[in-house]
């Protein structure tokens, strides 16, 4: 590995090191609560470094949800596009979603507990209105599903948006519904309660 390499790699640790720290922080005390000097403790480097890569708090913040949120709506995208039937469309969907939010606990944390309204308190309203479009993107993939089940035949006739919606909200209250209820050493049924609910609303949009 050549020098140019190497510490081509160091940037982007430190780089990375940095947004998962103000991650978790954001998570812990929410994001006017926390410091940069706080970020930077954690990521063990300086507020000065931290300039470097990010010109204000709002943009680490910023730069960190859309990278996070734009993989998941590629990898969203993808499953999107396969040949697979609507109904294991949906399945892989939630299933992925699942994935992220337990590997990017703290961006799910903060993409299912802020409000529109307070992305645009701290970022320019560009930078809202992209985060917002990359978010119902993600929605409209379901929804699109839902409709293609619909012209196939498979489904029955509802209103996609509103299903889209209802899958998402289901997620959402199932993942915080048994966070609320994990403890160190339990079993976590999340996922299990998550697959049986995706299933039961599978069988409920199927024509009878």
């Amino acid at each position: 590995m050549g020098i140019a390499e190497r510490k081509r790699k160091e940037r982007q640790s430190r780089i990375d090191l940095i947004k998962k720290s103000a991650g978790v922080l954001f998570k812990k005390k929410g994001f006017e609560a926390t410091k940069v000097e706080e970020i930077a403790a954690r990521a063990e480097t300086s507020k000065p470094t931290i300039y470097q890569y990010f010109k204000s708090k709002s943009d680490l913040f910023y730069e960190m949800m859309q990278e996070r949120l734009s993989n998941l709506n590629r990898e969203l995208l993808e499953i999107y596009t396969t040949r697979q039937d609507p109904e294991k469309k949906l399945q892989l969907f939630m299933a992925r979603t699942y994935e992220f939010a337990i590997e990017e606990a703290e961006i799910y944390h903060l993409v299912t507990t802020m409000k529109a309204k307070d992305f645009r308190k701290f970022l320019s309203a560009d930078k809202a209105e992209h985060l917002r479009e990359i978010m119902a993107s993600n929605l409209k993939q379901i929804d699109l599903t839902i409709r293609d089940g619909i012209e196939k035949g498979i489904f029955r006739k509802i209103d996609t948006t509103v299903g889209a919606v209802i899958f998402w909200n289901m997620f959402m209250g199932i993942m915080q519904n048994q966070e609320n209820r994990l403890d160190v050493g339990k079993k976590d049924y999340r996922k299990s309660t998550l697959d049986t609910a995706v299933d039961w609303l599978i069988v409920g949009l199927k024509k009878t």
